[in-house]
């Protein structure tokens, strides 16, 4: 069982990585597609939490950036349909912070905002995982919009129509642009939208 990964950073592909090692070997790793951009250029270092799923035709390798992101990732597989590949949609579409909440709060419309979840199946993981994630729920680490403000800006992008994660990137820059200092909403929204 491969537990953590570090090495450098060889390749960097759409939906996967390979890490290669001190002593040689090179992994090829499948990665939440919202922790690309936080992974550091090619040829440098980077460690990873993994999950290695063996099957009778195939062993695959998950790599997350944090122990709960790999928590959450085995825990979703738990619920009746959800398999590695689903887990890993989801950790891609939502942070894992918004990922327990959505989960916990029943927010059936931002679990089906993942590609291959529909209503039913959006339905069955609340059943199966609402009173199993206790421990998990935690503030969003990816993408995090930061305070009220920047969760209500995000919600107000989204139905803008513009993708939640694309959304969540937009306000943490204008954030970062600002040093933070935004006291209301709206010139948060505005600055947001020149990120988009």
């Amino acid at each position: 069982m491969i537990r953590r990964l570090r090495g450098t950073l060889a390749h960097r592909g759409t939906e996967k990585v390979e890490v290669m090692t001190p002593g040689g070997v090179g992994y090829e790793v499948q990665v939440p597609t919202a922790l690309l951009d936080q992974l550091p250029e090619k040829g440098q270092e980077v460690e990873l939490d993994c999950a290695m799923v063996v099957r009778d035709d195939a062993m695959q390798l998950f790599g997350f950036g944090s122990g709960r992101e790999r928590e959450l990732f085995l825990r979703l597989q738990d619920a009746s349909g959800v398999g590695p590949q689903l887990a890993l949609a989801m950790l891609g579409t939502l942070s894992s912070g918004r990922l327990v909440e959505a989960i916990r709060t029943k927010d059936y419309d931002s679990l089906e905002m993942v590609t291959g979840v529909g209503r039913k199946t959006a339905e069955r993981i609340v059943v199966d995982l609402n009173d199993k994630l206790d421990d998990l729920q935690v503030e969003d680490t990816v993408g995090a919009p930061g305070g009220e403000e920047g969760t209500s800006a995000v919600e107000a992008l989204v139905a803008l129509g513009y993708d939640r994660m694309d959304s969540q990137k937009a306000v943490s820059r204008a954030r970062e642009d600002a040093d933070g200092s935004f006291d209301d909403t709206e010139p948060l929204i505005r600055a947001a939208l020149q990120h988009l």
